[in-house]
């Protein structure tokens, strides 16, 4: 009996000593088992990624438009056979004397003050000698820049194919130009010449439609904001001299042209394209690319540590996160999540005024909730609801405007004011223009001498047609609504 438990006993050691390598071996094809399949799904994950972006970028590129900087710089081009503004403008610019020290400081302050001054306050004598001698000193410029801004089309000779080294050098002629305009403007109004006063004004519009097809962001914006200078020099010059009605019509005209929507898009296209750029480039490009961003911003301590490393550790070391990024397939992940952004962007310019800030706003706020991960740095998100907000507010400026010519024009046909906006359709509106804000049509009211037309601003209360200005708050931005004032 002992000898038979014995040999059973022995069995079964034997049983499970054979039974061990089997459940290794198990084990080991679970575990490459289960390699391959993480493998294959991750293969398969990254392919259904590409593909998407691919997709995506081939979308783009059927519609007619950009998906990269070298792409994008042939894109912002002008048809064969037109005549070039930028080259006159440029030309202008060429020619341009500033005035030396305090009279130059005196001056842009004088410019500055006419967007917020009281129409009816004369210049001083000691401004009119500094305007003249402005004027005089500049008058090749003047010429040229009036050459300029009245051709239709304009390519500025920059380079978008290496955004990162893309320089603006025309931005600050162009404010330059715009000043120079407002002063001429100023003075001929001082001296009841209508016609110059009128073509000025329609010069700054034609400065700033020169960059109307320029796709980046900032351009957009120094755009909408040149804009709406020649909007506040048109209702200084109304209020100092009279117009006559084929001038008005003209004004009209030059307003009704600045209202053209395709700018913003053309703004959107160009950041789209430098994203792309960013996400597709080599991990090593896109570091270094990034960090240049950064460098002076917000510098990560770990960026930092990289930089103070010798080269080419900095580099190699720099670079590990975004080749991590890369080959996890976050890059193009965030890649689509961006294009995403920007279709979503987009198709707000085709929205209502009234509508498109909230909307703004809400693509922003649901990306800020969204975006736990993020291999762009912030200052290269696009920035458009500050973008929106000018946008809007240069509309009110532009479409009060626009009624206040149409006003001017009714008044000049009847001898008196109209009762209502309504009385100007359609001889002199073929509607009355909505108050971008709220979707309301545009506010009139007369005065005791002249009359109003505002829009109730940005935080939509209707205060009458009071507008505190921002030199007289400090703010950047009008406080209350935003108005066009004729007090004559």
């Amino acid at each position: 009996m002992g000898r038979m438990l014995k040999k059973g006993d022995s069995g079964t050691n034997d049983d499970e000593a054979a039974e061990r390598p089997r459940r290794r071996r198990n084990v080991f094809r679970i575990l490459i088992a289960s390699f391959i399949i993480i493998v294959v799904g991750f293969a398969l994950f990254r392919v259904s990624l590409r593909l998407k972006l691919r997709a995506k970028l081939h979308a783009i590129r059927a519609a007619g438009y950009p998906v990269t900087c070298a792409e994008l710089d042939k894109w912002y081009a002008m048809p064969a056979s037109a005549e070039n503004a930028a080259d006159y403008l440029i030309d202008a610019f060429s020619y341009y004397h500033e005035l030396d020290g305090s009279q130059g400081r005196q001056l842009r302050s004088v410019a500055k003050r006419l967007q917020f001054a009281t129409p009816t306050e004369p210049l001083s004598e000691e401004t009119k000698a500094l305007i003249i001698q402005y004027l005089t000193d500049n008058r090749e410029a003047l010429e040229l820049l009036h050459k300029g801004a009245a051709i239709q089309h304009s390519r500025y000779p920059i380079n978008l194919s290496r955004w990162v080294d893309t320089g603006l050098p025309h931005m600050a002629n162009i404010y330059r130009g715009a000043n120079l305009l407002v002063l001429e403007a100023a003075w001929h109004a001082e001296n009841a010449e209508s016609q110059l006063a009128g073509r000025a004004i329609i010069s700054i519009f034609g400065l700033a439609r020169s960059l109307s097809q320029q796709p980046t962001c900032v351009s957009q914006y120094v755009r909408l904001r040149y804009q709406g200078l020649a909007a506040s020099t048109l209702e200084y010059v109304i209020n100092k001299t009279n117009f006559t009605d084929e001038q008005l019509v003209n004004l009209g005209l030059a307003l009704a042209d600045a209202q053209d929507r395709t700018g913003i898009q053309c703004g959107i296209i160009g950041e789209r394209c430098t994203g792309i750029d960013i996400l597709t480039m080599p991990s090593i490009e896109m570091s270094q690319t990034i960090e240049y961003i950064r460098e002076g911003l917000s510098p990560s301590r770990f960026g930092a540590f990289v930089r103070d490393l010798p080269s080419p550790l900095n580099t190699l070391l720099g670079a590990l996160p975004f080749a991590l990024c890369k080959f996890a397939g976050l890059a193009d992940m965030e890649a689509i999540n961006y294009l995403n952004l920007m279709d979503a962007y987009i198709k707000t310019t085709e929205l209502p005024p009234h509508q498109r800030q909230d909307t703004v706003d809400a693509i922003a706020a649901e990306l800020g909730a969204k975006s736990k991960f993020r291999i762009l740095p912030s200052e290269l998100l696009p920035a458009f609801p500050w973008l929106t907000t000018e946008d809007i507010r240069t509309i009110a400026r532009l479409r009060t405007a626009d009624v206040a010519l149409a006003i001017q024009r009714y008044r000049l046909a009847t001898g008196s004011l109209p009762d209502s906006l309504e009385e100007l359709v359609p001889s002199y509106l073929d509607a009355v223009p909505k108050d971008p804000f709220d979707g309301k049509d545009l506010r009139y009211k007369k005065l005791d001498i002249g009359f109003v037309v505002y829009s109730v601003g940005e935080d939509g209360k209707d205060d009458g047609g009071v507008q505190v200005s921002p030199e007289e708050t400090g703010l950047y931005i009008p406080t209350t609504d935003l108005t066009f004032i004729v007090q004559r």
